[in-house]
């Protein structure tokens, strides 16, 4: 409860110390955009360490996201986006089929968000840097547009609370930022509400003509977990979307929940001309402790590394990324749901291409192929079943 008065304390003094502003142009005030993208999906199995192979399957799916931006004024707009989906967190999609006897599918609130800029338009003074804070279920603030930034949280991930996001430029061809939010994992009624913590920061500096490099470090803080927490994350038990590689007594040293303590490092080398991108990460869970249950390490670590190049408008944007993430290194509620299904303990190749067909309208494909990292089945079962597959995805997306 101490939390949340402070929250609103804060919010309530912010909104009362920005100057009131006449309101914008009246032609700028409200913006819509969207996206529709057709899927289709398929999925083939070998045997896993289990014995079992699924059968093969395939799917068509779409999915359909509204946004709109209102701007108040000069230090005031709200976003909102509306979607496709249920109550996933990590998804929007709706496959074709489903419900049966084409029965509707639904749309749901994915972002409702109140934008606070203590400078006008988010500007800073001297016009060489911005400062925002956003408060509501607000778009991932920790997301980087440099490389296939999925290997901890996905992509689509909308969470509720607040965050703030701050750049400059400290030279000509410097720049550092910042990014830290803190939000409500669980309302709880009986208990502390569990709740996560961000703080990141980097920088991107231009090491010549068409050859420029950035870094970045997070630190991710989880605090008064409870065992539903940790069900969640072992096995998707009473989650709102997939889940399964976490070790119950592992993840967090503690089977009844405890905090969580997670760094992480990005880092990019991106050649301009040609253009070709260079990207690569490493993450370490310093809560994770070895199981005393099923006797096995802590599985506390996650990398990543890729090359892409090409553009699409004028000819086609290709790529191949590595992905090693051990079962402890993160919550999996959270990993990204298409690159290894929601799951932990998964190691694996992910190759893509987009090409755009004309303004608006790109043609995209992507190949995943993982496998399992650990395979003791009386620790890691539910991210050992259906490990060893190869996963497709050819995509049609329009903008508007």
């Amino acid at each position: 409860m101490g939390r949340k008065v402070i929250l609103l304390v804060l919010i309530s003094f912010l909104l009362g110390w920005i100057p009131l502003a006449g309101a914008a142009e009246e032609e700028s005030r409200l913006k819509f955009s969207g996206d529709l993208r057709g899927r289709f999906e398929g999925f083939w199995f070998e045997r896993d360490e289990t014995g079992s192979r699924s059968e093969d399957r395939r799917r068509i799916r779409y999915r359909l996201r509204l946004n709109a931006k209102a701007t108040i004024n000069d230090h005031a707009a709200v976003g909102i986006r509306v979607g496709t989906g249920d109550i996933n967190s990590r998804s929007g999609n709706q496959t074709i089929g489903s419900p049966v006897d084409f029965g509707s599918n639904e749309f749901d609130v994915r972002q409702a968000y109140l934008v606070i800029m203590p400078f006008a338009k988010g500007e800073l003074p001297n016009r060489d840097g911005h400062w925002k804070i956003q408060f509501g279920r607000v778009p991932n603030p920790f997301y980087w547009k440099n490389g296939k930034d999925m290997m901890l949280i996905d992509n689509d991930f909308n969470p509720g609370g607040i965050s703030t996001n701050f750049d400059v430029a400290v030279s000509e061809k410097a720049s550092i930022f910042a990014n830290i939010a803190g939000f409500i994992v669980d309302e709880n009624k009986a208990a502390r509400d569990p709740f996560f913590t961000g703080f990141q920061g980097g920088i991107e500096v231009e090491l010549a003509n068409n050859l420029t490099t950035g870094v970045r470090g997070s630190f991710y803080y989880f605090d008064y977990l409870d065992d539903d927490f940790l069900e969640r994350g072992v096995d998707g038990t009473g989650g709102v979307t997939s889940g399964g590689g976490n070790v119950v007594d592992g993840l967090t040293g503690d089977p009844n929940g405890g905090n969580l303590q997670v760094v992480e490092t990005q880092a990019f080398l991106k050649l301009g001309s040609w253009p070709v991108f260079a990207f690569g990460g490493f993450s370490s869970n310093l809560s994770a402790e070895p199981s005393q249950e099923f006797s096995v390490e802590e599985e506390n670590i996650a990398y990543n590394a890729g090359l892409e190049g090409g553009d699409k408008k004028k000819n086609v944007h290709l790529g191949l990324a590595y992905f090693f993430i051990e079962a402890n290194a993160f919550p999996s509620q959270y990993i990204d749901s298409d690159l290894f299904d929601g799951r932990t303990n998964r190691k694996g190749f992910f190759f893509y291409g987009t090409r755009q067909l004309l303004a608006g309208a790109d043609f995209g494909i992507k190949l995943f192929a993982s496998d399992a990292i650990e395979t003791d089945l009386a620790a890691f079962t539910p991210s050992v079943e259906d490990s060893e597959r190869i996963r497709l995805q050819v995509d049609l997306i329009y903008e508007f």
